[in-house]
């Protein structure tokens, strides 16, 4: 349930409240106010009658000049009635104003002692129409209730509608942002909790974005300084494997050069923002970076055929090949455990590369491609580059299985032939 239901409903519900408790005391106090009147009536009209009988008055009568409704009744010792007026069926005796029933018909009655027949007086009062006109208003009251909730639930829907609609803004603006440069979000409204969360909100940007500009810069530092001695030491140890080839010890430490330097290149990319500048566009064959990285990494079996023209970068798609075989071949112990193989299709290529390691635990597989990840043998930078890279070409990384015996992923990019059918243009009418 959405805030603005829970705010709408607790509206509701409170204006119910209020209806249901003003409105039942008015009733209540309504109801007693019309019973203490009928029973003062009443009572009156009781003691006229027992004074008349005390004091007997010439001309006056016991049940005035319009007794339609009142029933007077003379009851004696023996409970009989000697003398009446209005229904002849007994009153029921009765302690105070009490109200009954008789043929459909509501009464109000109530008695007082006969002294000189050691009876009672018993008077009632129809006041049928008196308790209908009370159960009109009751209902009247219920329906005004309803009405007045119904109004009340519209009123606080559109109120809450209103006032959560900078917060609606908000969240709408956040769900916006780029998670790279986080931009300040925008506030239109009262300077009330929301303008206090919109105001904490930026300030909070401001120090992600400071502190990403504090980290790039220092990786920058830090991508330079590695870069500049792993070249030489790179290049000395490259010219001094080819001079003495069967030394298993240059070797390693040729590749393991070139893999810190592989490193420090892709620091540098992400430091630079480089992944978020414009790319080239270049035709050429992902048959040649397939083999070019496998030249880099002697011992990567290739197996591609068919011609795999794409639309790209030519350097940045080295890259995104080469951190995969780099990652497979770290994976595997070796580049004669990791092999590359392409499949041509008419609209998209897919590169794919095997590599005979263990595999991923599940939670590495869930974080393969976030930023910083890593299980131990690298930076967590390569696959995060490559993913981004690749979908700046329209295409993907995924990793398609990895379990004990292996992992494969693939690299899906968009043929020179989807591009020319995207490109051209719409037919002519006729």
């Amino acid at each position: 349930m959405t805030l603005r239901t829970r705010l709408s409903v607790a509206a509701t519900a409170f204006a119910a409240l209020v209806v249901v408790v003003f409105g039942g005391l008015a009733y209540l106090g309504y109801q007693r106010q019309l019973e203490q009147q009928l029973t003062d009536v009443l009572l009156n009209d009781l003691e006229r009658v027992a004074t008349l009988l005390d004091e007997p008055s010439l001309g006056a009568s016991f049940t005035g000049a319009e007794s339609a409704g009142v029933i007077l009744q003379f009851v004696n010792g023996d409970g009989e009635v000697v003398l009446g007026w209005g229904d002849p069926a007994p009153l029921p005796a009765v302690q105070g104003a009490t109200r009954f029933v008789h043929e459909e018909r509501t009464y109000l009655t109530t008695q007082a002692r006969w002294r000189a027949a050691d009876g009672f007086i018993r008077l009632a009062h129809d006041i049928t129409g008196t308790v209908e006109a009370s159960e009109r208003v009751g209902r009247a009251l219920m329906a005004s209730g309803v009405v007045v909730v119904l109004l009340a639930a519209l009123v606080a829907l559109f109120a809450v509608r209103r006032m959560l609609r900078p917060l609606t803004d908000l969240a709408v603006q956040t769900r916006r942002l780029e998670p790279s440069v986080p931009e300040d979000v925008a506030y239109v409204g009262p300077p009330d909790e929301v303008h206090d969360l919109a105001t904490a909100l930026n300030d909070a940007l401001a120090a992600i974005r400071q502190r990403r500009e504090d980290e790039r810069t220092f990786l920058l530092e830090v991508a330079h300084e590695l870069a500049g001695p792993l070249t030489l030491v790179h290049y000395h140890l490259d010219r001094l494997r080819l001079e003495a080839a069967g030394d298993p010890r240059l070797r390693a430490a040729s590749d393991a050069a070139r893999e810190l330097l592989r490193t420090s290149q892709d620091l540098l990319v992400v430091a630079r923002g480089e992944l978020d500048r414009p790319i080239s566009h270049e035709l050429l064959d992902l048959r040649e970076l397939a083999a070019r990285v496998a030249d880099e990494y002697p011992g990567v079996l290739v197996e591609v055929s068919e011609p795999a023209e794409v639309v790209g970068d030519p350097e940045r798609l080295m890259q995104v090949v080469r951190n995969l075989v780099r990652n497979a071949v770290q994976a595997s112990g070796g580049p004669e455990r990791v092999s590359i193989s392409l499949r041509s299709g008419n609209d998209a290529h897919v590169l794919v590369v095997r590599d005979t390691g263990p595999g991923m635990t599940p939670e590495t597989l869930a974080r393969a491609f976030e930023r910083g990840f890593s299980t131990g043998r690298g930076s967590g930078v390569g696959l995060a580059v490559a993913k981004d890279l690749a979908e700046r070409h329209g295409g993907s990384v995924r990793v398609v299985s990895s379990t004990p015996a292996g992992t494969v992923m693939e690299v899906r990019l968009p043929s020179l032939a989807s591009k020319l059918d995207d490109a051209s243009p719409a037919p002519l009418p006729s």
